[in-house]
């Protein structure tokens, strides 16, 4: 969904946005159902701040155990939009601590889905987990310790690293 910037009335605008699970913007994400944001878009002088929620289910890989799991994304956000045309041409520009929350856009629109997916990409963890019990596998034997206790000993080390471990041993003696 494109919003023209000049459609944005002085007393703000509040949009909703729903991307089909099959939209190519959330398709990399592997959703169930749609991904719904809603936005209140208002202007401040030459900047745009878009606050919303963005919500929809993500199915993940526990990096623990491997399972897949449905997860909930419900997250707000809040960005500063500022236009590269305010940039002078052929300028370098030097950012300061106050740009550091700015996000930078080209053109006289806004690609709502585009922002929508972003968010959702930023609201998904680098290290997801499908509870915060998760026990992981075994690295001996594969078996999902959340399930049971394996009979694998704990002390059992890479044989690679005997080597070190024999030094580490003289050094005590």
């Amino acid at each position: 969904m494109i919003l023209k910037l000049d459609g944005i009335p002085p007393e703000g605008l509040n949009v909703d946005v729903e991307l089909a699970p099959d939209s190519s913007e959330v398709t990399p994400f592997n959703v169930s159902g749609p991904v719904v944001g809603s936005f209140r878009i208002d202007r401040l002088g030459p900047q745009i701040l878009v606050r919303g929620v963005v919500h929809g289910y993500v199915f993940q890989d526990c990096s623990r155990c491997l399972k897949r799991y449905l997860h909930e994304v419900r997250e707000k956000f809040s960005l500063n939009l500022r236009s590269l045309s305010l940039v002078p041409e052929g300028e370098e520009l030097e950012l300061g601590a106050d740009d550091l929350d700015v996000e930078f856009f080209q053109g006289d629109a806004l690609d709502l889905a585009h922002l929508l997916a972003e968010q959702l990409s930023l609201a998904l963890s680098m290290k997801p987990l499908c509870s915060e019990e998760c026990g992981g596998l075994c690295p001996l034997c594969g078996l999902d310790r959340t399930e049971g206790k394996c009979s694998c000993r704990e002390e059992r080390i890479d044989p690679r690293w005997k080597a070190l471990r024999a030094l580490k041993q003289n050094k005590k003696e």
